[in-house]
C-alpha cells in the first residue's frame, strides 16, 4: 500500500495500474525552475531555496549536484527518514537524517499542502522549496 494526497487529504491506496497491470506514474504538479534573472518567477538568490530529499536512488542525485556545484551555502537541505511508512515520508532523528528547519512539519505531505491546500497526487522527493514565495518550485 502507498499513500497520496487527494484534495489535500492523506489517503492510503494500492498502486495505480493500467489494464495490463503496468504502473501508471502520475505527472508532477510542480514543474518550475530557478533562473539567474528570475524570468521563471524564481530568481537564483542565496538562502531562498530549501531542498527536501531522501537517500533513495533518485532524490540523492540532487544532493550530489548541490555539493558538486558548491551550493551548500545557498540552498539549505533536509533529509527525510530513509523508510517511507504508511503515513508517507516522515522527518525523524534517525542517523543520516537532517531536520526540517524551514517548515514545521512531521510528514512531507504537509509541505505539499502548504504549497497547495487542495493538492492531489503523489508525495515524492526531491522537492525544491521557495522560502520567499512559500511554495514548491519543482518536485
Amino acid at each position: 500500500m502507498t499513500g497520496m494526497l487527494v484534495e489535500g487529504e492523506w489517503k492510503t491506496e494500492s498502486r495505480r495500474e493500467d489494464e495490463k497491470d503496468r504502473f501508471i506514474r502520475p505527472s508532477n504538479a510542480f514543474r518550475d525552475s530557478v533562473t539567474a534573472k528570475g524570468s521563471s518567477g524564481y530568481k537564483a538568490e542565496p538562502n531562498r531555496y530549501h531542498l527536501y530529499i531522501s537517500w533513495d536512488p533518485w532524490a540523492h542525485r540532487t544532493a550530489i549536484m548541490r555539493k558538486l556545484k558548491g551550493l551548500e551555502w545557498a540552498i539549505s537541505m533536509s533529509v527525510l527518514d530513509p523508510v517511507m511508512g504508511e503515513e508517507g515520508w516522515a522527518f525523524s532523528d534517525r542517523p543520516g537524517c537532517i531536520p526540517n528547519t524551514v517548515n514545521e512539519a512531521s510528514y512531507l505531505r504537509e509541505i505539499y499542502t502548504k504549497a497547495d491546500l487542495d493538492y492531489t497526487g503523489r508525495v515524492s522527493t526531491p522537492i525544491l522549496w521557495d522560502k520567499k514565495n512559500v511554495t514548491i518550485v519543482n518536485n
